[in-house]
């Protein structure tokens, strides 16, 4: 406890940068991962020193998968996600997603974009985990079954639902950007140059919107 009084501030102005990305969970919590998925301890180290870099915060958006199935869930693929069930819960947090992004650019915050995971069946934006042969059956017991997967061009369910939400309000200013969640599904290096790319874009436009003003 103390006794000291806070205060009375004359400005309005802090040390907020005003520039936020929007981040799947378990970019910053690996612990999320369907076992044997995650690459690292416990974040992305190498995404939250780039946009720290550039004082950028990042809004950690919910994980679909273990609001809906926990984290001791087996590893699926698009097809097995793809339910109205899931669907409908996936817009559900499309939609608190899409609160948070207009309240901060309401108050003048620039939301630089939203960032996927590659390769997710559910987060995926360049590709998503789908059966390797349309032909496997998947369902039943798990120690019956040994189905294999592969990555197509294709966006995961959440990605489609979230797209979806952002285009009826009319939000696609922003961009979207991934980094792929195992080997097959990209390079990291090549992702988080995309997503540096993107950032200097950002302040570019913000610099020239000031000076338009």
């Amino acid at each position: 406890m103390t006794t000291k009084i806070g205060k009375i501030k004359d400005s309005i102005q802090d040390a907020r940068s005003g520039r936020l990305m929007f981040l799947s969970h378990c970019i910053l919590n690996q612990n999320a991962c369907v076992r044997g998925l995650a690459s690292q301890p416990a974040v992305i180290r190498e995404l939250v020193d780039l946009l720290l870099k550039y004082d950028v915060a990042f809004y950690q958006m919910p994980c679909p998968e273990v609001t809906y199935l926990g984290s001791m869930r087996w590893g699926q693929v698009k097809k097995m996600y793809s339910n109205p069930m899931f669907r409908r819960h996936c817009r559900g947090i499309a939609s608190q997603i899409c609160d948070q992004i207009q309240t901060y650019r309401d108050n003048n915050h620039t939301v630089i974009g939203c960032i996927f995971r590659d390769g997710s069946p559910t987060c995926g934006l360049n590709c998503a985990a789908v059966e390797a042969d349309e032909h496997q059956v998947w369902g039943g017991m798990v120690w019956h079954a040994n189905p294999l997967q592969c990555f197509k061009e294709t966006e995961g369910v959440f990605t489609e639902e979230l797209k979806g939400e952002i285009k009826q309000r009319g939000l696609e200013d922003f961009q979207l950007l991934s980094l792929p969640e195992v080997e097959e599904a990209g390079s990291l290096q090549d992702a988080l140059t995309k997503i540096e790319q993107a950032i200097k874009q950002a302040e570019r436009l913000k610099i020239q919107k000031h000076e338009s003003n």
